[in-house]
């Protein structure tokens, strides 16, 4: 890894957790709302590609954009997944099937630095990675160019570079997105951004909006 580029990112996560820690409560509701309307056009926009496979969410935390991606319907056009993290010291994930809304699919998970996580229990099924149609991703900044900047443990990175075929999602605040940041050559790049003040397209949306794949990633 380039050491400049290991420095600028150790910056920037620093600026960004404050920046997300600074957030007043209600404003973070407000925003959220805001986010999740345009997530449901997303979905709108995609539901015929989508229609029967997983979508992958996260929960989030408490300063982060709360997504929601379970309808009270429940008529959702995908099944609801979320990731779990199956082996902490290789840092690896997969998708189970769960839902929010129904009991008993949950695990509280107290994680390094404290924090506590909540996450599908072991024994909720597995979504195979061909099943996967769009995987929403966290993090601390993005970039219009579609880089992202995470908590540094590249869960999502190894998750996401698993899953290439699957049209992957970024959700945050808008004042969390740049131009571009720093990249080393195994970071995974997102095809769209989730905001309260939009949606971000890269080129590579279109591909899987035409397609419902992500072929040239595969390749």
């Amino acid at each position: 890894m380039n050491p400049g580029v290991t420095a600028e990112k150790k910056r920037l996560r620093g600026e960004f957790e404050r920046l997300l820690g600074q957030k007043d409560f209600f404003d973070l509701i407000g925003r959220s709302s805001s986010l999740r309307g345009y997530f449901e056009t997303f979905v709108q926009e995609i539901a015929g590609p989508l229609s029967g496979r997983c979508l992958v969410s996260f929960i989030p935390f408490s300063t982060e954009p709360q997504i929601q991606v379970e309808s009270e319907s429940q008529g959702e056009p995908y099944r609801v997944a979320y990731v779990r993290v199956d082996d902490w010291s290789t840092r690896t994930m997969s998708s189970r099937l769960a839902r929010r809304d129904l009991p008993g699919q949950w695990e509280d998970v107290e994680i390094p630095g404290g924090k506590r996580i909540f996450q599908p229990m072991d024994g909720q099924p597995r979504c195979a990675p061909e099943e996967v149609g769009v995987i929403l991703v966290p993090g601390l900044a993005f970039g219009r160019n579609g880089s992202r900047l995470g908590r540094g443990a590249g869960f999502y990175d190894r998750f996401l570079s698993a899953h290439p075929h699957a049209l992957r999602a970024g959700v945050a605040f808008s004042d969390q997105v740049l131009d571009s940041l720093p990249e080393d050559p195994h970071d995974q790049r997102m095809d769209i951004l989730l905001t309260d003040a939009g949606m971000v397209c890269m080129n590579s949306y279109g591909e899987w909006k035409k397609h419902g794949t992500m072929g040239s990633r595969a390749t």
